[in-house]
């Protein structure tokens, strides 16, 4: 009886749901054409959880921007009274720099490997809990001296980058997963605007508060965003393709709201993911010789690749020097404000403008900002000495620099990763593609300033500037536009494109046979 009863309020409650929907129609209600749904999705849900991720790129952030409080602090004699020992030789200082992109590498590398075993969510809480490793062993150092010291710091810095690594990856794919087509844009350039403004908080801070009491205040950040991400709902994509199709609507339903139909959306997943349930290696492999697996991670690389070398260390790198000349009083404060103050704005901007404009457009208008101002840039640090030559040009060219840096490159990039990448390889894919961001991070690190030296500061600037311009021409011919399309709609694409060149292929082998 009570199966009965049961059975028939669910058959009430859809007469109601359609009853709804039916009412909304009628009403001329307009949606998204790419929704495929007569509901709009709810947002708060979606918003909620995507804010809770972004705080592990506000740590990035805090963790990116530490670098020059810390050296600054302990370069030279200890000023705070402390017995720590300060890193007062320049191997010290070049090996805490590196640390942290050879950690954000390992980082990337474990969650590339484990991310598609044991789901988005666990990998962000692994995230956490290196963050917090690393910045409690920073401020352990306190307790230390010498040898001890520099093992604890260099430590701390070390499984720090690995948290790097792993929220380089994570948020961004987990944030694509659970987010509207419509939305998916705005809500992750969030993990750009997070970043900045970490960035921002930790140099400005820097210059007022010591080297411990900054890592405290990140151990805390961390730990305030762990909270809440111990609940947050898994990635309902993953679970699709572990077969746990029940949970995985039950929070598509979180997520979407009562009345919008996650059948459909469910769906069209399950078209892309039916076979995924567990890859081998080999599998992998075989799936990585598929046009429409390895043409858009190959893509995401090359991105990574324009987007680690539009200049922005190198400006940011300058920028003290540019104040300087410019006879600005505390050039080293004035940089770090203005530099970060006009990325977390510009990147806001562009959260905004992402699902307005579209990611290739974003991406276009920041390479020719890069390229004029990067010649601007060049040309004022040639004739600099000529008294003719305004220091507000350049100061103006700074800032047009890292306004079209953080609108476009800086946050768009690490939004297209996951769009573009299918399914089935996602977390492997994406994985080797930050891997690769992080590798020319590394190179860059390692050679600017020896090349620096060898080409002067405007030969670097007019270097970049070319390869901006190279990063304009690869956006224009080969990025195709993901703007309000679902990640399904996306995979297909690729895949139409896999059995043209396929179809091709063989005409031309059955012509060679003819002839």
């Amino acid at each position: 009886m009570s199966g009965f009863v049961d059975s028939s309020l669910d058959q009430s409650h859809e007469l109601l749901l359609a009853e709804k929907r039916s009412r909304k129609r009628t009403y001329g209600s307009v949606q998204s054409p790419s929704d495929d749904n007569n509901e709009k999705p709810r947002l708060l849900t979606v918003a909620y959880s995507c804010a809770v991720i972004v705080q592990s790129w506000l740590v990035i952030g805090l963790t990116v921007g530490y670098t020059s409080p810390v050296l600054s602090d302990l370069e030279g004699s200890s000023s705070n009274g402390s017995s720590s020992a300060p890193l007062n030789k320049t191997a010290y200082q070049d090996l805490f720099s590196m640390l942290l992109p050879v950690g954000a590498l390992i980082g990337t590398v474990i969650a590339g490997l484990i991310i598609d075993k044991v789901g988005r969510k666990l990998t962000l809480l692994v995230c956490s809990i290196t963050y917090a490793i690393g910045w409690l062993l920073i401020i352990l150092t306190l307790l230390t001296n010498g040898t001890l010291f520099r093992l604890f710091i260099f430590t701390g810095r070390l499984i720090g980058g690995i948290g790097v690594g792993f929220a380089t990856l994570c948020a961004p794919l987990y944030i694509a997963e659970i987010s509207p087509s419509k939305y998916r844009g705005t809500f992750g350039v969030m993990n750009e605007f997070a970043q900045t403004s970490g960035v921002f908080i930790v140099q400005l801070a820097g210059d007022y508060v010591s080297y411990y009491w900054l890592a405290l205040a990140s151990l805390s950040v961390t730990c305030l965003y762990t909270i809440p991400a111990i609940k947050l709902k898994e990635s309902p994509r993953w679970l699709l393709t572990k077969g746990r199709d029940k949970e995985a609507r039950d929070i598509l339903v979180w997520l979407r709201g009562d009345e919008y139909d996650v059948d459909t959306e469910i769906k069209e997943i399950k078209e892309q993911c039916d076979s995924n349930e567990t890859l081998s290696l080999s599998e992998i492999i075989q799936e990585f010789k598929k046009y429409s697996v390895y043409y858009p991670v190959l893509l995401a690389v090359i991105l990574t690749f324009f987007q680690s070398f539009t200049g922005i260390d190198a400006v940011v790198f300058n920028a003290k020097d540019i104040y300087k000349h410019a006879k600005v009083p505390n050039p080293g404060i004035m940089a770090s404000i203005t530099c970060g103050g006009i990325q977390s704005l510009f990147a806001l901007v562009g959260a905004r403008l992402t699902d307005i404009l579209g990611r290739r457009t974003l991406l276009i208008t920041s390479s020719v900002f890069l390229i004029f101002s990067l010649t601007a840039m060049g040309a004022y640090e040639m004739f600099y000495y000529n008294p003719n030559c305004y220091p507000l040009f350049a100061i103006i060219s700074l800032a047009f620099f890292i306004g079209g840096f953080s609108i476009g490159w800086g946050a768009v990039t690490f939004v297209y990763l996951p769009e573009i990448v299918p399914l089935r390889v996602r977390g492997i894919g994406v994985g080797i593609a930050t891997v690769a961001s992080w590798s020319f991070i590394i190179l860059l690190t390692g050679l600017f300033r020896n090349y620096q030296i060898a080409v002067k500061p405007w030969g670097a600037f007019w270097s970049f500037g070319i390869i901006c311009f190279f990063g304009l021409i690869y956006v224009v011919f080969f990025i195709p536009e993901t703007k309000g399309k679902s990640l399904e709609e996306i995979e297909n694409y690729f895949k139409r494109n896999s059995k043209n060149i396929n179809q091709k292929e063989a005409n031309q082998k059955r012509f060679h046979y003819y002839h």
